[in-house]
């Protein structure tokens, strides 16, 4: 076995009154793999660190449950079986994870797990769901009046099950309270972390994600898809041939009154049609737009913070980062060093 050169953290929790949590993961039969899986291997590259630094008293203690005993997932030579019912749980649990629903909404319409999930988001610390686990917690009521998100795919259904929910179909993740859900698979991974960062802090939570190879820190927010792919639609009164000079010419003057103008439209009727089509009134289309490639530049290039601001229609960097903060909660330069590709990145003033 390969040795490793793991670093110890030292900024962990004072032995005295530390006590290990119990994570809890609810699985269906023939659901996917993913949703609970990912999340397991950051627990368990947590306890890796953990025990590194002298700490397994730490590490999370970790049971799966299921809503139906038996194969819980099953591919060519492959078969994963979970053989104890979620009704079995028993004592304190600090955090209770639900992977996503199964293919046929089997436990949604199971009146007693769904009483079960209701009472449990009482009694517990943290209660969580990956891609549409969500669904889960909104059956059972956890989600009435909060803030919660979903996998893209499914706002729509999610948002006629459910009218009482504060869907917010962008972010790959939403807290509110303490229910956590997240979009589709793998950003139940870069919950996982946020969770890990938030019992131990970001030092221990940067040498997890880097054990993984991951991220260091995807936002919260960060859109689950890029905004052209999100506002696509058949060609209607010229509408993407507005889409299409807005994104290749991002630098330019991109007011209402100038497309408008552009386009023979007076400004009033542009915004109109343009808001009926895309669903996005279009000043902000164009911040989306403006947003992305800049976070673009700021993955692949190490040009400075005021050369990607001109690129992308910023008269200056401070335009730049007032857009990040409204939109991502997050700094461009914090952006690069989470996600830079690039081989070197200067240090801007």
């Amino acid at each position: 076995m390969p040795e490793y050169d793991i670093p110890a953290v030292t900024s962990l929790p004072k032995k005295s009154g530390a006590k290990k949590r119990r994570i809890v993961v609810v699985t269906n039969p023939s659901a996917g793999s993913l949703e609970y899986m990912g999340p397991l291997q950051v627990f368990d590259e947590a306890r890796l660190f953990l025990e590194y630094s002298g700490r397994p008293d730490l590490a999370y203690n970790i049971e799966i449950v299921t809503t139906g005993k038996g194969p819980i997932y099953r591919q060519k030579g492959l078969s994963i079986s979970a053989g104890t019912p979620y009704h079995r749980v028993r004592g304190t649990v600090d955090t209770l994870l639900f992977q996503a629903t199964d293919e046929k909404d089997a436990c949604l319409r199971d009146e007693r797990f769904i009483a079960w999930v209701a009472k449990m988001s009482h009694r517990v610390r943290r209660i969580v769901s990956i891609c549409t686990g969500s669904f889960i917690l909104a059956e059972a009521g956890v989600l009435d009046g909060r803030r919660a998100t979903t996998h893209w795919c499914a706002c729509e259904d999610f948002r006629r099950r459910y009218p009482r929910v504060n869907l917010e179909p962008d972010p790959i993740f939403v807290k509110d309270g303490h229910v956590y859900t997240s979009a589709g698979a793998t950003s139940g991974m870069d919950l996982a972390i946020s969770l890990v960062e938030e019992d131990f802090g970001t030092e221990f939570a940067r040498r997890v994600a880097q054990g993984l190879v991951m991220f260091l820190r995807r936002p919260g927010n960060q859109a689950q898809f890029s905004v052209q792919v999100a506002t696509e639609v058949p060609d209607a009164e010229g509408i993407q041939e507005i889409q299409t000079y807005i994104v290749d010419n991002l630098e330019a003057d991109l007011r209402i009154e100038t497309l408008a103008d552009r386009f023979n439209m007076s400004p009033r009727n542009f915004t109109r049609v343009f808001t009926r089509k895309l669903g996005v009134a279009p000043g902000r289309y164009v911040e989306q737009c403006r947003l992305e490639r800049a976070r673009q530049y700021l993955e692949d290039t190490d040009e400075p913070l005021s050369a990607v601001s001109e690129r992308c229609g910023y008269a200056t960097p401070d335009g730049l980062r007032l857009a990040f903060d409204r939109n991502l909660a997050i700094t461009p330069r914090a952006y690069r060093r989470s996600f830079s590709s690039a081989r070197r990145i200067h240090e801007e003033v």
